[in-house]
Formats: structure tokens, C-alpha cells, sequence
């Protein structure tokens, strides 16, 4: 129905102006190493702050999601980091710069709950994961879009012109979002919904029929390793190779930070061939999870073993590589979740669950900036392997224990 493709697209811009005021600073990072002369490691743990704010604040926001009004969450965290892009371009230490970053990831956490809850809510229940394949696009599309535009503004004006640009951005995304869902919740009656609005009282009536059990526990545990893991992969790749790019092949950062700009193009082949994966086997998302770790295994050990040879490779060879840690995140992070729509607990689980992406993802922002100033970048990729490695074993640990809760639960 038309409706339903108008709040997907809402939604869409939304999720996106969120990557854009997040990726502008992984984007410009080694600009910012190069014109201030720090360290990678004081760089790194700018993103490592907002990584862990982010993380700790999708916890508790995925428990306020499914009590409090998506709208207004949403709204509140697009525009508090709008704030604090904007704040980025007045700042000059990188402790003032961290301070800032950590708010912009509480903020941040405040949108990707309450948006699966609004999947869950108001869209059809065969809409529903497709959906959720298809708003993973706005991370290749945001990637895809602001490495080129950092690249294009650093060159006219410096860096922080970059979160001039992204901090107005998004305080007109929240505008948009305030106005545009509240227009369209007059098109959906409640008897419409899927998962229909619950007052607090209702909530604690259904929380008597969910029960965080002692193997439930232990699964979501293994599926927050694997997504630790991921997060690890994805963002710590994905932020280093700028740099990598720059030291390994000794090219400029203008144009490093501009050939990184084909990492989406891959990437958004990677969230359609993980669904593909997923829709023509058993429709386990933990097997597809092993398969993408799997190829990503083989596409690291190729980096290794074709170092310094292409520049082009190498960007092939990391694209792959963060293509399948995308695929990953729609199963574990957007399909999971769904199977909790009769508790009332779509955003609790995706908090919990998404909260340990960016446990990966801070470890690996600072974790691999300090590894490459005293190990050098030969180690990172074959630690990076070893970190694959982990991801493959724990998937196959955790495949029997997912396929009985299905069974139990599908």
C-alpha cells in the first residue's frame, strides 16, 4: 500500500541522516590525523567514545522503545546529534572532541529500537523483514555518499566544514521526521496494526509470559559474541582504511578517502545476497551468519597474502569483507528481533543485541589506530583473519541452539 511505502521512506532518511552524522567523522579521521598531527590512536578513541555510548544507550533505549512513543524518541536523537555535528566544527583538542562524539552516540542510540518497533507496529507482518533487508541500505548509501563529499569538502574548505554540513543536514532531517510521521499516523487506525500500541500496564501483563530463561540467555549471548565480532569487523575495517590505504600505497588522504567511497558499492550487494542466502536455504539466520563469516575469512586471507600488490585488490578484498559484516547485522540485528513480536519485546531484544555490535566496534576503533603505530598494518590483517576465524566457530556453536528455538518459536 502506498502508506506503507511513504513510512518506509521516512523511515529510510531518517536511519540515513544518522550514518551521515556518524560516518563524516570515520570519513575525515585521517584528514584530521594529517592537519592537527595526532595520533591514530587520539583519533581512534574519539570513535571509540561514541562506539560506547552508543552501545551502552542501545540498551536502554530498546527498553524505553517498547514503553515510550517511537516518534518522539526518534526525533529527540536525530536532532541532539545534529547538535553535536555541529558542535564538531568549533572544537580543537580531541578531548573536547571525544566529550562531544560520546553525546552523539548516546543520541544516535535513541533511533534503531524504536524504529524496528515501528516495523513491527505498523507494517504487515510478510512486510516486515523486508523492511528490514531494505533499510540496511542506508548504511552502503550514507558510506557511498559522504566519503566522496567528505573528500570534495575537505579539499574547499578543511574537515570541519564536513560537520557543518552534516549537523544542518540532519536538523532538517528532524524536522521532516516530526512532521511527516505525524501526518501519517492519522492514516493508520489502530485495528490496522500488527503490534498495536500498549499502555505500561498491558506491558507488565505480557511480561508475564516472557521470561529471559537460562538457555534463551545463553543464545542471545552467543549471537551478541558473533555480532561483537562484526561490529569489530565492519567498523574497524571500514574506519582504517583510509589509512591503510594512505600508508600502504602512499597516496594522498584527499584521494585514499575518496577510493574508499567503493566499499558501498559492494556492501549493498551484501545485504541482498546475505537475504538470498537466508530465503534459499532453511531460512536460519545463523547459518547464513556462518557462510558470510565464512567468505569473509577467505577475502581477509587474500588481503594477506596480495598485501601491497594492488590498490584496487585491496579495496575489492575489504569491500567483500564488510559486505558480509552487513549481511550479518540484518540477520542477527534486524530478523532476530522479529521472532519477539508476541512479547512486546521487538526493541528490548534489538537494543540488547545491537548494544554488543558496538562493543566490537569501539575495541576495534582505538584497539586497531594503536596496533598500526607500534605493530604495523601486516598484523592488523592477519589479526583481523583470526578475529574471522572466532566468527565462523561461534557461529557453528550457536546454529543447534538457534534451530530448537525455532522450532519452539517460529
Amino acid at each position: 500500500m502506498k502508506k506503507h511505502r511513504i513510512l518506509f521512506l521516512l523511515c529510510w532518511i531518517a536511519y540515513f541522516s544518522t550514518y551521515i552524522g556518524r560516518q563524516n567523522y570515520t570519513a575525515s579521521m585521517s584528514e584530521i590525523i594529517a592537519a592537527e598531527g595526532y595520533l591514530n590512536r587520539t583519533c581512534g578513541l574519539v570513535g571509540t567514545g561514541f562506539f560506547i555510548t552508543y552501545g551502552v544507550g542501545q540498551i536502554i533505549s530498546g527498553f524505553l522503545g517498547d514503553r515510550f512513543h517511537p516518534k518522539w524518541m526518534i526525533f529527540t536523537g536525530i536532532f541532539l546529534s545534529s547538535l553535536s555535528n555541529l558542535s564538531m566544527a568549533f572544537l580543537t583538542t580531541p578531548e573536547a572532541m571525544t566529550a562531544v562524539w560520546c553525546v552523539n552516540g548516546a543520541a544516535q542510540s535513541m533511533t534503531w529500537s524504536p524504529l524496528l518497533r515501528i516495523f513491527a507496529e505498523y507494517l504487515p507482518e510478510e512486510e516486515q523483514k523486508t523492511a528490514c533487508v531494505n533499510i540496511a541500505t542506508t548504511y552502503p548509501a550514507a558510506v557511498f555518499l559522504i566519503y566522496p563529499l567528505c573528500s570534495f569538502l575537505i579539499y574547499i574548505s578543511g574537515w570541519k566544514m564536513v560537520f557543518l554540513v552534516s549537523g544542518g543536514f540532519m536538523a532538517a532531517v528532524s524536522a521532516l521526521w516530526i512532521l511527516g510521521f505525524t501526518r501519517l499516523e492519522r492514516l493508520y487506525p489502530e485495528g490496522e496494526r500488527s503490534y498495536s500500541r500498549k499502555t505500561l500496564d498491558e506491558y507488565g501483563t505480557m511480561g508475564q509470559d516472557f521470561r529471559f530463561t537460562g538457555s534463551l540467555v545463553l543464545l542471545l549471548s552467543l549471537a551478541g559474541f558473533l555480532l561483537t565480532v562484526q561490529g569489530a569487523l565492519r567498523d574497524g575495517v571500514t574506519g582504517w582504511v583510509p589509512s591503510y590505504l594512505s600508508n600502504t600505497y602512499q597516496v594522498g588522504t584527499f584521494i585514499a578517502i575518496f577510493a574508499t567511497a567503493f566499499l558501498p558499492f559492494i556492501n549493498l550487494f551484501g545485504v541482498y545476497f546475505a537475504n538470498l542466502i537466508y530465503r534459499k536455504g532453511k531460512k536460519n539466520e545463523l547459518e547464513t551468519t556462518m557462510i558470510l563469516f565464512v567468505i569473509s575469512l577467505f577475502s581477509i586471507f587474500c588481503l594477506i597474502v596480495f598485501e601491497g600488490m594492488s590498490l584496487f585488490l585491496s579495496l575489492f578484498f575489504f569491500a567483500v569483507t564488510t559486505s558480509c559484516m552487513m549481511g550479518i547485522n540484518v540477520m542477527l540485528v534486524s530478523f532476530i528481533p522479529s521472532y519477539f513480536i508476541r512479547f512486546g519485546k521487538v526493541s528490548t531484544i534489538s537494543g540488547l543485541l545491537n548494544s554488543t555490535v558496538y562493543i566490537g566496534s569501539s575495541i576495534a576503533t582505538y584497539g586497531l589506530g594503536a596496533l598500526a603505530d607500534t605493530a604495523g598494518w601486516s598484523f592488523i590483517l592477519k589479526f583481523l583473519c583470526a578475529v574471522a576465524g572466532a566468527g565462523v566457530l561461534g557461529s557453528l556453536i550457536c546454529i543447534p541452539r538457534w534451530g530448537k528455538f525455532l522450532k519452539e518459536n517460529g
